[in-house]
This record gives structure tokens, sequence and C-alpha cells, in this order.
């Protein structure tokens, strides 16, 4: 399994350009792509770490309480 994340560095190409930029930044800068043989999935990292049983702070914006359970069955996963 290889984990990659997405790099959160911005260029001064223009303020249009620096808008669009930050708003993909700002949906795409917590993410994690996980790679297992031919497949691979994007996660939230809060996700990622929820899955490896760490303990995780409840991520801003976030109103409930994520399980392992939760996760799986939005990503109609079964667990093995």
């Amino acid at each position: 399994m290889r984990l990659v994340g997405f790099n959160g560095r911005q260029t001064r190409e223009g303020t249009c350009q620096r808008g669009v930029k930050k708003k993909v930044h700002e949906e795409n800068g917590n993410k994690l792509i996980v790679f297992d043989e031919d497949h691979y999935a994007i996660f939230d990292v809060y996700e990622v770490f929820i899955l490896c049983n760490r303990n995780v702070a409840k991520p801003r914006g976030i109103i409930e309480t994520i399980t392992k359970e939760d996760i799986l069955r939005k990503y109609k996963a079964i667990l093995e």
C-alpha cells in the first residue's frame, strides 16, 4: 500500500488563477490517495487515521463523531 498527499503550494500567476487555486487547495489540500496493487482510493486525511485505529480530533465542520464503520459505509466497502 502506498499513500500520496496533495501538495498545497501555490504560484503567483494572477489574481483570478490565485483565487481558483486557493479554492482547489481548500477542497483538496487534506486528501490522501491510497494505492493497493491495481486499486486506489482518495480519502480525507482524518479518514485514513480513523481506519488505522488512531484517535483523531473531530475535523472542523464535521458535526457528528465518525467511526470506522461510517467510513467503510461511505465508500461502500465491507470489513474483511
